[in-house]
């Protein structure tokens, strides 16, 4: 199986520094160029199935590329962002004024650290790999699309690469960016990593230092 991971294109909530979690925001207008664009450059792929998160900035995302395709989308909730609870809807300096102890166990201890009213990374590690599983399952031999989020890909990079959670910050996931995982002879590698090559230039979207 050749999986090609992709995160959302940007909403104005990205835009604007705000922490999403599974706040269910639109793609803005640079958002929905990029699904676009993006879509454009996987046309000519060789592509059965194409999976995504529910909520709406993924499955416009998904959207876009089905249409090329003739495929339907097909929804695996267990792909949505991480629930990052009280946090949703703050900004970094929100959340540095207001959860400043959060913060710093984010920072320091990433892995063991659950937020408040929200998810730990452990658990959206565990339910976004039993999506993976059960893609891997379904498509040996074939080429497969994901839609899903910035965290939860990353647990899922980290999963595959064996750098444990604590090392998440080693990966950078932009929008709409291909991370193709490929899976061969009983073993996983990442043959492509945060691929934004598809992409008209942008003015870049401010550093969230919380995702």
């Amino acid at each position: 199986m050749n999986l090609i991971l992709i995160r959302h294109g940007e909403t104005d909530w990205n835009r604007s520094g705000r922490c999403q979690g599974v706040a269910d925001i639109v793609l803005n207008d640079n958002g929905k160029r990029q699904a676009r664009e993006l879509a454009e450059s996987l046309k000519d792929h060789k592509i059965t199935a194409i999976y995504s998160s529910h909520l709406k900035r993924a499955l416009e995302t998904a959207k876009h590329i089905a249409g090329h395709h003739n495929l339907d989308v097909r929804v695996e909730p267990g792909l949505h962002e991480m629930n990052q609870g009280d946090l949703e809807g703050l900004t970094f300096p929100d959340i540095r004024d207001r959860y400043a102890e959060v913060l710093k166990k984010w920072r320091e201890s990433p892995e063991t650290l659950r937020l408040p009213n929200g998810e730990s990374l452990v658990e959206v590690q565990n339910r976004a790999w039993s999506v993976f599983e059960k893609v891997h399952e379904t498509h040996l031999g074939e080429t497969v699309v994901a839609v899903s989020h910035n965290l939860t890909i990353i647990t899922l990079l980290c999963k595959i690469t064996g750098v444990g959670l604590k090392g998440f910050r080693d990966f950078n996931v932009q929008a709409t960016s291909k991370n193709v995982i490929i899976s061969e002879d009983g073993t996983l590698r990442i043959e492509i990593l945060n691929d934004t090559s598809h992409l008209s230039p942008m003015e870049s979207v401010p550093d969230f230092e919380s995702q």
